[in-house]
């Protein structure tokens, strides 16, 4: 998943949001920077791309990618998903909350709760919302930009500068991928969480 949905599936409070971000970020154990409700964030992101890797739907997606893309799926499929997450996104918030509420909420709660993970994290963070990254991704336009910004951090993404050619070509079959995926991310993402409450409320042995 990309940004936005990590966003989304993160309990709704700084600490788990800046933990569901970071997760592609910070690798190993945990250290001293970590409360633990940052840490729960982060291991709630990587069980969550576990889970989106081994979906049939996600997989299926994957397979409508051109042959030079399919090695970067788990990139690009994902920041097509978080298109239709924008264009759908009535059906999936919580209380009514509209997108563009729910954005300012999550810059907001970043601002709060870091800067504190790798340098790449922050300035990821920080560009994020100067400019305006989570709002594009509802047009085309913007997910193309998302592409080729993501293309030119390394000469070997070069094959994704041209991804939206693939969402245009294929745009219904990835909407149905997607709507068919999120209900059941979101059902696993709330087992996540009932999980590490359980968890923490076992009495201390």
């Amino acid at each position: 998943m990309n940004f936005l949905a990590h966003l989304h599936l993160a309990r709704p409070e700084p600490t788990s949001r800046l933990g569901n971000l970071l997760g592609d970020f910070v690798h190993g154990r945990p250290d001293d920077r970590f409360s633990p409700s940052i840490w729960r964030g982060i291991v709630h992101h990587r069980r969550l791309d576990v889970f989106t890797d081994a979906h049939p739907s996600w997989r299926l997606s994957r397979s409508r990618l051109s042959p030079e893309r399919v090695r970067f799926a788990g990139i690009v499929v994902d920041v097509f998903y978080d298109h239709f997450l924008s264009l759908h996104w009535e059906r999936f918030a919580s209380d009514g909350e509209s997108l563009e509420e729910f954005i300012g909420s999550c810059y907001a709660d970043l601002r709060e709760a870091g800067p504190l993970g790798p340098e790449d994290a922050n300035v990821v963070i920080e560009r994020m919302e100067r400019q305006g990254w989570l709002a594009s991704y509802a047009s085309l336009d913007g997910i193309d930009q998302a592409m080729r910004r993501i293309s030119r951090r390394s000469p070997r993404f070069g094959a994704m500068t041209n991804s939206i050619t693939d969402l245009e070509k294929n745009y219904a079959g990835f909407e149905a991928d997607f709507l068919s995926f999120y209900p059941d991310a979101i059902a696993r993402s709330n087992d996540l969480h009932l999980s590490a409450e359980e968890m923490e409320s076992e009495p201390a042995l």
